[in-house]
């Protein structure tokens, strides 16, 4: 089980970390939310870019792909609108933490497992479907946000048009997809520079998160972190394997795919939620314990995964 638990080790390290240095007062206060501005608005752009612009699709059934993980996404999304639906005590900024914990998932986690447990190939795959993914989850959150997080003011469709228009993840995805789609190549330099600069994002992410972990917390939102936990554990990679298997895809691609839907949440969902005027507090306590909880979910699905012929 080396595989699956080795990606989570400095996941969880750098959320200990981020928490150990915000007690200590190591750094001063006013450091964090510079470098949660600083995640936001550049490195994790520049990550999105690089990682988008430069995949080759060739013979893979992108379209299977496709339609298997926003398939995925989408409902996900249905469920836990549905659930609010029936529980409106619930007020906008917590439930925006509990869409982000239930739709989101890490990107890190998932393609350093998809590498270590299929190798190269693998990494493709899920690079593939990451990509299919994270725009639509980028534009459905900020939605969420603009829609429920209001101030008291009624959202309009031009005020959700210029949240998503202006959203800094948005637009990395955006450019970089566009770019694989017109087939334009970055300037050497200029690749080197997204590359160095996103590889800052997630440690620095991450440090945030810890910095805004407070334990006290659990209880108080024990409601969003079961119901955001159950979705993305259990629901999302029993879809994924329905959808996989209904539109035909066989062998890696599948294990892939339920591999995509079976991680945590997302730390750029705090960055977000802190942006966008969310409940952070509950974002953080979301994101730290569906990461320790994957420790114990993750090998169980890797487990009813070795069932599946992986061509």
């Amino acid at each position: 089980m080396s595989a699956v638990t080795q990606p989570l080790v400095p996941v969880l390290a750098l959320i200990l970390a981020g928490f150990l240095l915000q007690r200590t007062n190591f750094l001063a206060p006013a450091f964090w939310p510079s470098a949660e501005k600083l995640t936001y608005f550049l490195l994790m752009p520049a990550m999105l870019i690089h990682n988008l612009a430069g995949k080759k699709i060739g013979d893979l059934p992108w379209l299977k792909i496709l339609v298997t993980v926003e398939g995925g996404i989408l409902l996900s999304a249905v469920l836990v609108l549905l659930w609010w639906a029936s529980n409106r005590d619930l007020d906008g900024p917590a439930f925006t933490s509990l869409f982000q914990g239930g739709v989101r998932f890490n990107t890190f986690v998932a393609l350093a497992l998809a590498e270590n447990l299929y190798g190269a190939d693998g990494l493709f795959v899920a690079a593939l479907g990451a990509g299919f993914m994270i725009l639509l989850i980028n534009v459905l959150c900020v939605t969420a946000f603009s829609l429920t997080v209001t101030g008291g003011a009624r959202p309009t469709p031009g005020k959700i048009a210029l949240d998503l228009l202006r959203n800094p993840l948005i637009i990395g995805c955006a450019v970089g997809v566009g770019l694989n789609a017109t087939g334009l190549k970055l300037p050497v330099a200029l690749d080197g520079i997204l590359s160095l600069s996103g590889r800052a994002a997630f440690p620095l992410g991450l440090l945030a998160v810890g910095a805004a972990y407070r334990a006290g917390n659990l209880v108080q939102h024990r409601k969003t972190l079961v119901v955001s936990s159950v979705i993305q554990f259990v629901i999302k990679p029993a879809a994924a394997w329905w959808l996989a298997t209904v539109l035909g895809l066989t062998g890696m691609a599948v294990c892939v795919a339920i591999l995509l839907f079976s991680v945590p949440t997302a730390p750029t969902a705090y960055i977000l939620s802190r942006q966008m005027g969310g409940d952070h507090e509950s974002m953080a306590s979301i994101i730290t314990v569906q990461t320790c909880l994957s420790f114990l979910t993750l090998p169980v699905t890797l487990w009813l995964m070795q069932g599946l012929p992986h061509g």
